[in-house]
């Protein structure tokens, strides 16, 4: 339901976390390195992500 560069964010964002397990500078330094333009997808997903729906298929 998300376009697919802010599922490329949420993708690289999870990643990243697999070395750094916070938030800090170092941490979006490496989200930056992957995804130079991360920032606009961030903002989509802030502004946006409430509006998505998590579907569980079994």
């Amino acid at each position: 339901m998300a376009p697919l560069c802010v599922i490329d964010y949420v993708v690289v964002h999870n990643l990243v976390h697999l070395e750094e397990m916070n938030h800090s500078k170092s941490f979006w330094n490496k989200v930056k390195m992957v995804m130079p333009d991360y920032e606009k997808h961030k903002n989509w997903l802030k502004k946006n992500g409430h509006l998505l729906r998590i579907l569980f298929y079994l």
